[in-house]
């Protein structure tokens, strides 16, 4: 009986697309906890498009200071899309 050796290119694709979304939920982290400037085009793309990545998240949990705040929101976010990403892979490779 031969034992599968690795997984197909569709959950590849879907673990990949879990991890970018990660990544650029991580990179508004980075951003916001590094005081990179927000006039920034790069910072105002990044912010923009992990706004609505973050979906139900920003608020959910409240913290004192505004970078907490921030790495809770984006990085409750962030494990959201790596599990979906990794759980949905599974399902369909």
């Amino acid at each position: 009986m031969a034992a599968k050796k690795g997984r197909s290119a569709v959950a590849a694709l879907i673990n990949g697309a879990g991890f970018l979304l990660a990544a650029l939920l991580v990179l508004h982290i980075v951003f916001v906890v590094t005081g990179f400037p927000a006039e920034n085009g790069l910072a105002q793309s990044v912010a923009q498009a992990a706004e609505p990545l973050a979906l139900f998240f920003p608020g959910l949990v409240q913290a004192p200071g505004e970078v907490l705040q921030v790495l809770l929101d984006y990085g409750l976010a962030a494990v959201f899309w790596v599990l979906v990403g990794g759980v949905l892979a599974r399902v369909f490779g």
